[in-house]
């Protein structure tokens, strides 16, 4: 049995009509029997959380132990965790407030995103969910707006990653928490930054107290690098990761097989005009395919593939039939290659993934 002596009251979560206590032990360096006391409303947590509710409802037998004349339970949570979610439970309606893009935002919410598990208070689940697949685009649309933004952004004499969400976290969390809408985009985004590029490597001190990332030239992209924190991930993770990159790999190769010409594809060379140059046209397609092979972002070279000048100077020797079809196609394939972003990654059968259209 622990000591009243070591029973602190909560600053704020304290309330004195409150007619429940809730007491965790959270020490600290100068106590490490400290336990502190929460009083609170039944009502209030009973409406948010179904297993608040059943707590509350059950006997409490002859002899409850009580705390300031009103029944103690003792609550086997982390006493920061039990505190966010109280917070979070006494705030509402306030709306609840990540900021966003931070590559904290998965470290920062696991604590609560569990006790939102454990309390079945869903409405808090909701909004961690939400937040997390606004970092993650959940549309090829916005991961352009996302990135087009990231292009144009000038970060001063901050590191844009320390702006932008962090894949390695976001992955580690949305599978211990059942998150798999977020997995597709942050495993594309952990799929373009190679291995040797690691969160914690370029922040750890030199002797004098500076970041390793701060050594890199002034005149380099420093600023904009990205990194991952790699040793969150696991097994199962890593492997992920390669068989994404495979079929990425594989969209890359059938890219100059989506985009012959019409006229070629469909044997009526009649159909174009005379001045549409096919031997031009794929020997700039070859060119452009194997540097697609070589791509670490696939969507960002499609992307790049409609608006070159390679493709803009086609207009010279293909006819405007040609043109505007291979626009179309590239469009087409570029949305398809989003839209198998979970399959290529996560698939538990890979009899499941088609690369093609």
């Amino acid at each position: 049995m622990d000591h009243l002596e070591n029973y602190r009251h909560h600053e704020d979560l304290y309330y004195t009509d409150g007619n429940v206590v809730l007491v965790v032990q959270w020490p600290d360096e100068d106590e490490p029997d400290r336990h502190v006391v929460f009083r609170v409303h039944r009502s209030i947590l009973s409406r948010s959380s179904p297993v608040f509710q059943d707590m509350f409802s059950l006997p409490e037998g002859e002899a409850p132990e009580l705390y300031d004349g009103v029944p103690l339970i003792r609550m086997h949570d982390s006493g920061g965790a039990l505190e966010s979610l109280l917070r979070y439970l006494y705030s509402n309606p306030t709306p609840f407030y990540l900021k966003p893009f931070d590559p904290e935002t998965p470290l920062k919410v696991r604590p609560l995103l569990a006790m939102a598990d454990k309390y079945q208070v869903e409405a808090l689940r909701k909004l961690i969910v939400e937040q997390l697949e606004a970092d993650w685009p959940q549309t090829l649309s916005k991961w352009d707006q996302v990135l087009d933004s990231d292009r144009c952004m000038d970060t001063g004499d901050a590191y844009l990653d320390d702006l932008l969400p962090e894949p390695a976290s976001a992955i580690r969390l949305a599978r211990d928490f059942d998150i798999p809408t977020i997995l597709g985009p942050a495993f594309y985004h952990l799929s373009r930054i190679d291995i040797s590029r690691d969160w914690d490597n370029y922040r750890a001190l030199d002797a004098r107290g500076r970041q390793k990332r701060a050594w890199l030239p002034r005149d380099s992209d420093a600023h904009r690098v990205r990194t991952a924190r790699w040793s969150l991930l696991g097994k199962e993770d890593y492997i992920s990761l390669l068989r994404g990159r495979y079929f990425l790999r594989e969209a890359a190769e059938l890219v100059v097989v989506m985009l012959r010409l019409p006229s070629a594809i469909q044997g009526e060379p009649h159909l174009c005009s005379a001045d549409c140059n096919s031997r031009m046209y794929s020997k700039a397609l070859n060119i452009r395919h194997q540097e697609l092979l070589a791509s670490t972002d696939i969507l960002h070279d499609l992307q790049l593939a409609a608006n070159e000048e390679w493709l803009n100077k086609g207009r010279a020797v293909l006819c405007s039939r040609c043109h505007s079809s291979i626009i179309t196609i590239l469009s087409r394939y570029r949305q398809n290659v989003w839209d198998k972003l979970n399959l290529y990654f996560v698939a538990e059968d890979l009899l499941d993934v088609e690369v093609g259209l």
